[in-house]
């Protein structure tokens, strides 16, 4: 997710503004030709954030455009561009809660290392982030006291961007940097995966439901694996996971996911609740010639 300093300074203005602004009112303001404030109010239309109204334009009626309201109306005095240009919602939403190193976050966000220093450190220095020590590494995590409004606004933003990937009539399963995971009752448009794309690995299902991922793509056997586990909320889409497990052990091993720990677990006997039982597994194994 990209952000321009003028697409920002655009936001904040109408943000701040009593009513719509006309794009002349704008133009003068920002000091910007018309064909540039026309270009940078299409790009936060496409973002969820404005909406043109007759020939003015106003703060979308959207959950981001209203999360990022909140976020003016708490700190207006702020300079937003320190907090959101370029790059900075990526990073953002990879940080998160949870404490990350700058190694780990380079990693997730695929944003140069010298630049993310550059990003934490506006950051830090507005209080939207804070950090810690561990050893000797430095660990970050949003600061939800100063700034509680920032994670909203990073979601809903985000999740505007995902949900325009996906059919109107289907349903968004989750979303990931670039992709989007969803179900429908109607062949979409998309490449296969989660438990659709099982029957390339020879396991047949009865599904109700169609499984798919955007932008179509080839997808590795991992990437199947990750979206059934990301798909799997009933105790038959677990036992379908746990059996596509048994089949791939071999290429699925080191796959790291919160549910592989309680899979495993019920494959050495016990019995967690929503999960299927070791004599569930036992009785299908054999269908699809699975040795335990």
């Amino acid at each position: 997710m990209w952000l321009s300093e003028s697409e920002i300074e655009t936001l904040v203005l109408i943000a701040g503004a009593e009513q719509a602004l006309h794009p002349a009112d704008l133009s003068m303001a920002l000091n910007l030709r018309p064909e540039t404030l026309s270009r940078i109010v299409t790009h936060l239309v496409n973002k969820g954030l404005l909406e043109r109204k007759d020939r003015e334009i106003a703060l979308a009626r959207t959950p981001a455009a209203e999360a990022f309201k909140r976020l003016y109306f708490a700190h207006r005095a702020s300079p937003f561009s320190l907090l959101f240009a370029d790059r900075r919602i990526d990073l953002l939403s990879r940080i998160g809660s949870e404490q990350k190193s700058v190694q780990v976050l380079e990693e997730e966000t695929a944003i140069p290392k010298k630049t993310i220093y550059r990003y934490l450190k506006s950051l830090l220095r507005l209080g939207a982030v804070k950090r810690t020590k561990k050893d000797r590494a430095y660990l970050y995590s949003l600061n939800k006291i100063v700034w509680p409004e920032i994670e909203d606004f990073v979601a809903a933003i985000l999740e505007y961007q995902a949900l325009r990937l996906v059919p109107s009539e289907a349903l968004l399963i989750k979303s990931y940097k670039g992709s989007v995971l969803f179900k429908s009752i109607r062949p979409q448009d998309a490449t296969f995966t989660s438990f659709s794309a099982y029957e390339d690995y020879g396991i047949l299902l009865g599904l109700r439901d169609y499984y798919y991922t955007l932008p179509k793509r080839d997808l590795s056997i991992q990437e199947v694996f990750i979206h059934s586990l990301n798909s799997a909320g009933e105790l038959q889409q677990k036992l379908f996971c746990v059996l596509f497990y048994l089949k791939n052990r071999d290429k699925l091993e080191r796959i790291d996911h919160p549910m592989m720990k309680d899979l495993k677990a019920v494959l050495q006997g016990e019995r967690l609740k929503g999960y299927p039982t070791l004599e569930d597994i036992e009785d299908r194994t054999d269908l699809y010639d699975i040795k335990l």
